[in-house]
């Protein structure tokens, strides 16, 4: 449910806070909601603040019964650098908060749930730096991936190691559970973790056809940019040059023989019309030919 609007950003308020919060109140557990709610809330706040020093413009923030979710206008394809600092920074907040609150329980430990904080903190900053998508660690390391190999090697190599990072969270997991509750909880956290990885890797072809379009408006809007430069022999197949795109360069493909002789070399632009009319497997000698017609 849609509260106002502050600076054209949504302010949304989730309907299931209130039985939640009824629920907290009348099983005397309404302090350790408001904590929770509260750290959750701080470490939104984080992925915010470093958002609009990016100059990343959000969309909405989300108000649900366990903490606010924010929104940006470019949910997919973020630019790599900024993905990566915008997803430290909730990681972040939550180590400071537990620094800071443990050396206070040190010297005052009769301050009531301070242990509880600190905890929700600790496990809050541990499960977000896991390798695992769409958690931070997983953002952190795809945009990492994708500065210094392209976005197509990013995304796969990331997947892989979600899957092994998500199996041996939910092996390591199981040794410390003590009952079927714990269990169900467990199973539904690494389920709904697949699930949601499968869905960023099956969008994978679009947050690139993305990045591809923010490019060609940030050229136009600066007049500049930095270029990548590949060199290509002939009867390479797209597949494998897309693997390399690098992301807010502008790529130009040189194309050499076997006897290393300059061939031509075809632009970004002409690259990925190619793919959508002829195909990834297709050789990139098929493009230059067809950009010299």
């Amino acid at each position: 449910m849609k509260l106002f609007t502050f600076k054209k950003i949504d302010i949304n308020f989730h309907l299931l806070l209130i039985p939640i919060i009824l629920i907290m109140y009348f099983n005397n557990y309404m302090l350790e909601f408001i904590i929770l709610f509260v750290v959750l809330s701080f470490h939104e706040i984080g992925h915010l603040i470093v958002a609009i020093i990016e100059d990343v413009k959000i969309r909405e923030v989300n108000i649900f019964p366990l903490g606010a979710i924010i929104k940006f206008e470019y949910p997919l394809g973020i630019e790599p650098i900024k993905e990566i600092m915008i997803s430290i920074a909730g990681p972040l907040v939550n180590l400071i908060l537990f620094i800071i609150s443990y050396k206070i329980y040190i010297n005052f430990t009769g301050i009531i749930l301070l242990d509880f904080f600190i905890e929700v903190n600790l496990i809050l900053f541990i499960v977000n730096i896991l390798p695992i998508m769409p958690l931070d660690g997983g953002r952190i390391l795809r945009g990492i991936l994708y500065i210094h190999g392209g976005f197509k090697f990013a995304n796969k190599f990331t997947n892989i190691v979600g899957k092994i990072s998500l199996s041996l969270l939910f092996l390591i997991g199981l040794l410390y559970v003590k009952d079927i509750f714990e269990i169900i909880i467990l199973a539904t956290m690494t389920i709904y973790l697949y699930k949601a990885a499968k869905v960023e890797n099956e969008m994978a072809a679009f947050i690139l056809t993305r990045g591809i379009g923010r490019k060609k408006k940030k050229l136009k809007n600066k007049s500049v940019m930095k270029t990548h430069f590949l060199i290509v022999l002939k009867g390479t197949e797209l597949k494998s040059i897309l693997d390399i795109i690098l992301p807010n360069r502008y790529n130009i493909i040189f194309i050499i023989d076997n006897e290393g002789n300059f061939l031509g070399n075809i632009s970004e632009e002409c690259f990925f019309n190619g793919i959508i009319v002829n195909g990834v497997t297709e050789n990139i000698e098929t493009l230059l030919i067809n950009s010299k017609k």
